[in-house]
């Protein structure tokens, strides 16, 4: 399969001249002699997290780490200051590891093979594309939620687009792209080969289109390239206006939310199921499991980092509560945490509690 030249020239002209008014220059991993290890912190740091909230955080780790050599010899515990905050710890793991590897196995330097970049802790295929392309300058697409949302739709159209350009597995898991459009041969790398604009210049242009216009909700009427956009002409007529209708919330559903206000969330109690990587479980009683139960004075994710560090000496990651119930007529939120530093002196369960553990207290 093969795309027509004057649609692909269309397409690239439209997307620079977007990319040239309205690019992200401003972030700090787009100055032009950017090094492989600075694109590599920005791209795990960016993982599953929003821009605005890494653009600190990347400025800082790279004032106290500059250089790979740095990173590779500090401790978990001299990192974890200027990560913190960010979340995915396993995440931050993996850079210490691959900082390592790098010095050891490279000399320092991030290898300038695909390949070999894929073999580092926590880099799959998308995070080498994107330091192949931003650092090196080789074209390699990296495919990331904007470019494969951008791409299918205006090409291929939304009937077709899991089918055309289905996601990665997640990076830790999957070495191996995924084939594109199984019924008509095509592969991820045929398709990179139909675009003349140098991969560095497309990626970030991609990225910075998905993520202004070509959104989950895609802002079609003030897209240029809508005119010649199969996802447009096909449905993005129609899901405009379905979008507009379904903002209306029923009203037996407006009641209900409403009447969830005004339970007594404020003084809810916290079931705190406090973990190490989710492979060992730690709990409040030395005969069987429990969690470790909180006051409602403590019911805020700061609270229970506060209550935990007070009392028991340890640092925390607490996620956002994953389910609250009324049980017996108190509220409980259930909260999962993961012990960051410290010595637990708890007793140690090997599995993830069931439901069994989440009633009757």
């Amino acid at each position: 399969m093969t795309i027509r030249k004057d649609k692909i020239a269309f397409f690239e002209k439209s997307l620079f001249d977007f990319f040239r008014k309205a690019g992200r220059e401003h972030l700090p991993w787009r100055k032009k002699k950017i090094t492989a290890y600075e694109v590599w912190v920005a791209e795990v740091m960016l993982q599953q997290t929003q821009v605005s909230r890494v653009i600190g955080y990347y400025e800082r780790f790279l004032k106290q780490f500059p250089i790979v050599q740095k990173l590779a010899r500090v401790s978990w515990e001299e990192f974890l200051p200027y990560y913190e905050g960010l979340g995915y710890y396993t995440r931050g793991r993996n850079m210490l590891e691959t900082a390592k590897k790098v010095v050891k196995d490279y000399g320092g330097k991030f290898p300038r093979d695909k390949k070999l970049l894929e073999t580092l802790p926590g880099v799959g295929p998308y995070t080498a594309a994107a330091i192949m392309s931003f650092a090196y300058g080789d074209d390699h697409l990296a495919w990331d939620t904007n470019l494969r949302r951008v791409i299918g739709r205006f090409f291929f159209g939304t009937k077709n687009f899991a089918s055309v350009i289905p996601a990665y597995e997640p990076e830790s898991r999957s070495r191996v792209p995924p084939k594109v459009g199984r019924q008509s041969g095509m592969t991820l790398k045929k398709l990179e080969e139909q675009f003349s604009l140098p991969a560095k210049t497309l990626n970030a242009a991609l990225m910075d289109f998905g993520s202004a216009l070509c959104v989950g909700r895609p802002k079609c009427e003030a897209c240029a390239l809508r005119n010649r956009c199969v996802y447009y002409r096909e449905k993005g007529r129609q899901e405009t206006v379905s979008s507009q209708q379904s903002t209306r919330l029923p009203a037996r559903q407006a009641k209900n939310k409403g009447e969830d206000k005004k339970q007594d969330w404020k003084n809810a109690q916290v079931y705190v199921f406090l973990h190490e990587n989710h492979r060992k479980y730690f709990s409040s009683s030395k005969r069987q499991f429990r969690p470790f139960v909180l006051p409602s004075g403590y019911n805020t994710r700061s609270g229970i980092k506060k209550y935990f560090q007070e009392k028991y000496q340890l640092t925390l990651s607490v996620r956002p509560p994953y389910k609250k119930e009324s049980i017996k007529g108190k509220q409980i939120f259930f909260v999962n945490a993961q012990i960051l530093l410290g010595e637990p002196v708890f007793r140690v369960f090997p599995k993830k509690p069931g439901k069994e553990y989440n009633n009757g207290y």
